[in-house]
């Protein structure tokens, strides 16, 4: 493994944490100050960068999100709690927008929808397929102008980002004051199933899950940065089928995320 850099919290700045596992010959530990859940020491940023530019979307894997019926679901039950929470359907931002599933129902659905990622593959293909305005990059290296989004999403990005601080206060600047409204999406590290399977959590993979978000961390970060009505989503289980057993885990599912035990957490912040 390539060298690895220490960082301290990015959400309190201290580095005054205990482990909590090992995997992959990686270290996950806790803030004993914010309870934030992060690798440390980690993979650094300019591989990780790399891998997410050159190998993230291979072509089987494009054209199985494409063609994967679950995939469509999910991303509709994702535009559905956000046209709930906002007044207006304006510019949509999709950080990480992978291919542009989501992007293509907002647009469908009457959104000015626009995107960034950095995989060459991703956003070729949601510019050619889906004809999207999506930029190969960052957010930075859009350079959108400030105050200019309705909405801002991420949906299992914010995990895979090493300098948190920077992204968030860009973010900040380029969403509308006021009306404006951020959505973020990311595995929950203190699920029920988290705290059972400890490092074998399918979503434990320490080379590029940098931290583990709860429902008490994730509004501390946001808060840092002068984010307010910060509320919790209602992530459904979705399928493709109603019977019994998808009702009976729809509604295990729907009453985990009550206690903040769901496997994924979503906030909404302005």
């Amino acid at each position: 493994m390539d060298s690895l850099e220490h960082i301290d919290c990015p959400i309190c700045g201290q580095d005054k944490t205990e482990l909590l596992y090992n995997k992959d010959s990686l270290s996950v530990v806790t803030c004993k100050q914010c309870h934030l859940r992060y690798v440390n020491p980690r993979v650094s940023r300019q591989t990780l960068e790399k891998g997410y530019v050159e190998t993230y979307y291979p072509p089987d894997k494009m054209e199985r999100i494409h063609t994967d019926s679950m995939e469509w679901l999910q991303m509709t039950e994702r535009l559905t709690e956000l046209e709930k929470q906002c007044r207006d359907k304006g510019r949509l931002l999709d950080v990480g927008c992978g291919i542009g599933t989501f992007l293509h129902l907002a647009r469908q659905r009457g959104w000015e929808p626009y995107g960034v990622e950095p995989s060459e593959s991703g956003s070729a293909f949601a510019q050619e397929i889906h004809k999207l305005d999506v930029q190969c990059g960052t957010v930075f290296d859009a350079d959108f102008p400030s105050a200019h989004f309705d909405a801002i999403t991420l949906y299992h990005v914010l995990e895979h980002i090493p300098e948190l601080n920077p992204l968030l206060s860009e973010l900040r600047r380029v969403l509308k004051p006021q009306t404006g409204t951020l959505v973020i999406e990311v595995p929950n590290g203190e699920s029920l199933q988290s705290r059972l399977q400890k490092a074998d959590w399918p979503y434990v993979h320490p080379e590029d899950h940098l931290y583990y978000f709860s429902a008490r961390s994730l509004p501390k970060l946001l808060q840092k940065h002068g984010f307010r009505d910060i509320t919790l989503g209602k992530p459904r289980r979705v399928g493709p089928t109603a019977g019994f057993r998808f009702t009976f885990r729809r509604a295990a599912t729907a009453a985990l995320v009550r206690l903040h035990l769901g496997t994924v957490i979503r906030v909404y912040a302005n």
